[in-house]
C-alpha cells in the first residue's frame, strides 16, 4: 500500500511501514525481513514476515501472523520463527521460505 500524504503529520509519520532489519540467506540471494504497520483509522497493528529476491526485486509474504518474530535461515530455503505457544511456552516454526503456511 503506498500513503500519499499532503502533509507529514505524526500519525502520517506513524502509519508508515516499519522494516526490520534484513538477513540474507548464505548466498546472499535472498533477504528475510520483518514489517509492521500501524492504522489509525482501525486502531491496529498488522506485522509481516516477508522475503526479498534480490535479483528481482520481489518481495513475497512468508506470514502475516503478528506474532511471529526472529525469523532466521536455516539454510538457503528454511527458514525458523518463533511464535508464542501455550501456556507461556514458545513455539519453534520451520519451513520452507516459499510456502511456509505448508510446514
Amino acid at each position: 500500500m503506498t500513503i500519499k500524504a499532503q502533509k507529514f503529520t505524526p500519525e502520517v509519520l506513524l502509519s508508515a511501514p516499519r522494516r526490520g532489519d534484513g538477513v540474507p540467506n548464505s548466498d546472499g540471494s535472498k533477504v528475510l525481513y520483518s514489517v509492521s504497520t500501524y492504522s489509525f483509522e482501525e486502531h491496529s497493528q498488522s506485522s509481516e514476515i516477508r522475503v526479498l529476491d534480490v535479483a528481482s526485486k520481489k518481495s513475497t509474504l512468508v506470514t502475516d501472523n503478528a506474532d511471529a518474530s526472529d525469523p532466521t535461515w536455516l539454510d538457503n530455503g528454511d527458514i525458523l520463527i518463533l511464535a508464542p505457544g501455550s501456556n507461556g511456552t514458545t513455539d519453534v516454526l520451520v519451513g520452507p521460505h516459499d510456502s511456509f503456511s505448508t510446514r
